[in-house]
């Protein structure tokens, strides 16, 4: 089943478009990243998807119903941008004052156990305006699993996080998708998101580029290093079997996993490699292939800036 299906989604501001025509599906019990340049529509497209903000054109559904759609967000937990708390109230007061609006909790004992789950326990009574950001962001996160959602969205989760906080929110995330939640998360830390996502999509420009499971997007390659003057035989040697490019002088790269067909394809030639090992490409490095650009905080859009509050819900 699709928790989040888009076809054709759109948002335009005025003359700038922000989400152009985006086809996304995201199923059941996945950890899905949602990742892009500063600018490229993540955050309003998570926008509409939450009912913030209307789309220009397209259709979305979550939970299987069409949006808008009061049933179908019903179960959905979110944390967008910067979340907001009552600074001079408990992290544990905030959750219950919070739990006040919108339906029922499903169970006794929730606030107590979501605090415990994303690490807030042992500071659950201190006032917020003594969490530092990342405690923000986790109390954030407790709120967002407050009802038990099937689905959670979330907008940059790992800002201000330490290494030990960003260890706890994987682990945290890979139990809601154990236990059927569905995340939907975008990142910046994209180490990060290779560790923890089953599946991602890449946006530029409102625009999706890809999509698909981590490891095909990451791929492999047989780096072949020879002798100088080599290069030029080798890649004769290779090309019609192989898909190649050169570095250098003295390296070619080769489209595929298997060393041992290129050193036999290399060595029917008299070709003599110094070298030939196989290089797996990480996530940084297929996004910045597939982007052109560099990962950095996400400040998005001047209409994602300005036109909205933050929320936290």
């Amino acid at each position: 089943m699709e928790v989040i299906r888009c076809e054709g989604l759109t948002k335009r501001y005025g003359r700038t478009l922000a989400v152009d025509r985006l086809d996304l599906g995201v199923e059941a019990g996945q950890v899905f990243g949602f990742l892009g340049p500063n600018g490229s529509g993540k955050t309003t497209t998570m926008r509409m998807l939450l009912g913030l903000i209307r789309p220009t054109a397209g259709r979305a559904w979550l939970n299987g119903r069409p949006l808008p759609d009061p049933d179908g967000l019903a179960r959905v937990g979110s944390m967008i941008e910067e979340p907001a708390f009552y600074p001079w109230m408990t992290g544990r007061r905030n959750l219950e004052v919070a739990a006040l609006s919108g339906p029922p909790l499903p169970r006794a004992g929730v606030v107590g156990d979501v605090l415990e789950r994303v690490g807030l326990a042992v500071v659950a009574d201190r006032k917020v305006k003594t969490y530092s950001q990342g405690m923000r962001q986790r109390l954030a996160l407790a709120l967002a699993l407050l009802r038990e959602p099937s689905l959670v969205v979330l907008d940059e989760p790992l800002n201000g996080m330490d290494p030990a906080g960003i260890r706890e929110f994987r682990a945290t995330m890979r139990s809601l998708a154990a236990s059927g939640t569905t995340v939907f998360l975008s990142s910046h830390q994209l180490s990060e998101v290779e560790q923890l996502c089953d599946r991602v999509a890449v946006v530029q420009a409102g625009r999706l580029l890809q999509q698909g499971r981590v490891d095909d997007l990451t791929g492999a390659l047989v780096r072949v290093d020879l002798a100088p003057g080599e290069q030029g035989r080798a890649c004769v040697l290779l090309e019609g079997r192989f898909t190649l490019r050169t570095e250098g002088s003295e390296v070619v790269l080769v489209d595929s996993t298997d060393s041992r067909a290129v050193n036999e394809a290399l060595g029917r030639g008299g070709v003599w490699a110094r070298q030939i090992r196989v290089e797996r490409s990480g996530l940084e490095e297929a996004f910045l292939d597939l982007t052109g650009d560099k990962p950095g905080p996400d400040a998005g859009t001047d209409d994602e800036r300005g036109r909205h509050a933050p929320i936290a819900r």
